[in-house]
């Protein structure tokens, strides 16, 4: 048997990742009706937590920053996109809001021509508006039902592009684990003081009856919902660890292509778990998002930054 390539390496590890992403975020919505959207981060960030220190130092693996500043501007835009992404599935599918949080290319390309000036030719402004029609199609804001709370995990994805876009201008030579840590310790410190306002200051009931979980103060959490909790912990430092292992060993350009699986894997998994199918608008959408996410990662230049 021939030796496998480390782009099909890459590519393989990518995919299983985001099978794990898949399953773990639809996991969330047996977590979501005992708790509001800032404990689920406390919990799910100190979970994390619990397993990556011990990991790091029995590997010796650093998760200290080099340099605290940039790596803390990554981490709050990071935060606040997770946040947005998260706030989205009680009233959304996993795989609706992931094509939101996808179209993050499509602002990576459009904050690069607008802030750094770079010119982007006409393949990727194309690309632009295929991604923008499938952003329609997800959406749906012509629908007499629409929310604007619906917009969340595009503005999810404009934030993870500005987070995408610090992690290769200031933070290419951090060590990975200590991206994760912050982030992890972040978002955890971060939910935890929201809850805890929310818990001593509640808003108002017609404020909290828009979307309970964004307003949710402390919940007790039962032995099966830490169980729940720790499985979704587990698989989220699986996928991260295979995600930063694929990203080691093959180029970002080539990989960025596996990573639309997670819109298959997340409809997959809401399908086995709770016998939801998604609408034939929003696969339409799935495949437009897709496709602009492909068109812009193949016309990106060779960048050494890109490297992760």
């Amino acid at each position: 048997m021939s030796r496998i390539s480390p782009e099909l390496f890459g590519g393989l590890l990518i995919v299983a990742a985001m099978a794990i992403l898949g399953l773990s975020d639809n996991l969330f919505y047996y977590l979501e009706p005992h708790m509001g959207l800032g404990q689920f981060h406390a919990a799910r960030g100190f979970s994390s937590m619990l397993l990556i220190v011990p990991f790091a130092l029995l590997t010796g693996a650093s998760f200290m920053p080099v340099n605290w500043r940039p790596v803390m501007g990554r981490t709050l835009l990071q935060t606040a996109s997770m946040f947005l992404y998260f706030g989205s599935l009680p009233i959304m599918s996993v795989a609706e809001a992931a094509a939101g949080l996808f179209t993050s290319p499509i602002f990576v390309l459009i904050f690069t021509a607008v802030i750094y000036r770079e010119p982007i030719g006409i393949k990727r402004i194309s690309a632009v508006a295929i991604g923008t029609i499938g952003v329609f199609f997800v959406l749906r804001p012509d629908q007499a039902g629409f929310h604007i709370l619906q917009a969340m995990p595009v503005a999810a994805g404009a934030l993870y592009a500005l987070a995408s876009m610090t992690t290769r201008r200031w933070c290419a030579d951090e060590p990975p684990l200590a991206i994760v840590t912050m982030f992890l310790v972040v978002i955890g410190v971060t939910g935890a003081i929201a809850t805890t306002i929310l818990d001593i200051s509640p808003v108002p009931r017609d404020i909290y009856e828009i979307s309970p979980f964004f307003f949710r103060g402390w919940q007790w959490m039962d032995g099966m919902t830490w169980v729940w909790m720790a499985v979704q912990a587990v698989l989220s430092v699986v996928a991260i660890a295979f995600l930063s292992r694929a990203y080691q060993v093959a180029e970002t350009s080539y990989l960025a292509v596996f990573e639309y699986s997670l819109l298959i894997f997340a409809a997959l998994w809401t399908y086995l778990l709770f016998g939801k199918s998604l609408a034939a608008t929003s696969i339409i959408g799935f495949i437009f998002i897709a496709a602009a996410g492909i068109i812009i990662s193949r016309a990106l230049p060779a960048h050494p930054s890109d490297q992760k």
